[in-house]
């Protein structure tokens, strides 16, 4: 079968511009190369559909709300992890992703209380941290159901500063387990509009126009070769070059297969970090 991506196709935008409703600063685009924010307005956050509660209990997660639950099931679905902000609870009506200055305080969602060491990368408001990035959200602006304004994160942190970070502060969450392992480059805008689609759908709300970028998609077009006998040497098979070309194309390899057929030139994926 061939790889498919799920749907991310956007509602119709009906909103404002949303860099009117929401500046986004990138001061540690070493740490955080790319950042992204979508602003929805106007949603109604409850229950969740009985499906999207039942597909997160099958693999363990308890059902929070409709905006909370959609961002779970997305990093399950994509790998890619994101987070939701109250956008009324974010002072100045700004993100500011900055490292932590010494001494600076923190509440998770989890209830647990921190005090941050100079250079934690946090993402903040225009006051305070309102998350450490890529670990867990602030309980000070988390999503609730007096929330009507979200704003959708979805970026890219750096592995060993995450690492690093969740284990000084012995906090970790399923979004820290994968960016320490590092995240698709490539996915980060297809899970972002993803989340924005079932969000709307399950919670409704105004999607505002447009996504605000702070930084950059690194580059990710590595080639790796693989010789065919050696294949089957490993394998204990006898797959011939095109069959092995075959398979390799359904799982978005883009092979390309030499004169001699003895070798094929893979293009790896950008979610394949493995390869």
């Amino acid at each position: 079968r061939q790889v498919v991506r799920p749907d991310a196709t956007l509602p119709p935008v009906t909103g404002p511009e949303v860099g009117s409703l929401l500046s986004v600063s990138n001061e540690a685009k070493e740490v955080c190369p790319l950042y992204t924010a979508r602003v929805i307005r106007g949603v109604k956050v409850g229950p969740s559909p009985a499906w999207l509660v039942a597909r997160l209990e099958a693999i363990g997660l308890r059902s929070v709300n409709n905006v909370v639950d959609v961002t779970n099931f997305v990093l399950f679905e994509s790998g890619q992890p994101l987070h939701a902000f109250d956008m009324k609870k974010l002072a100045g009506g700004k993100i500011v992703i900055r490292h932590a200055k010494q001494g600076e305080t923190f509440e998770a969602i989890d209830g647990s209380k921190h005090t941050l060491k100079a250079g934690m990368l946090v993402i903040a408001d225009a006051s305070a941290p309102s998350a450490i990035a890529g670990v867990m959200g602030g309980k000070q602006s988390e999503v609730t159901e007096a929330t009507t304004d979200i704003v959708l994160e979805s970026a890219i942190f750096a592995p060993m500063a995450v690492r690093q970070t969740s284990r000084t502060l012995k906090l970790m969450s399923d979004s820290s387990y994968r960016f320490e392992r590092g995240v698709d480059p490539q996915g980060v805008e297809l899970a972002s509009r993803r989340a924005a689609k079932l969000i709307i759908e399950l919670a409704g709300g105004e999607l505002a126009k447009g996504v605000i970028v702070a930084g950059s998609v690194p580059a990710s077009n590595t080639t790796v070769t693989l010789r065919v006998n050696r294949c089957n040497e490993l394998l204990g098979l006898s797959l011939s070059a095109v069959r092995i070309v075959e398979i390799l194309n359904k799982l978005g390899m883009s092979p390309r297969l030499d004169n001699d057929s003895k070798a094929i030139a893979c293009t790896i994926p950008s979610h394949r970090l493995d390869l």
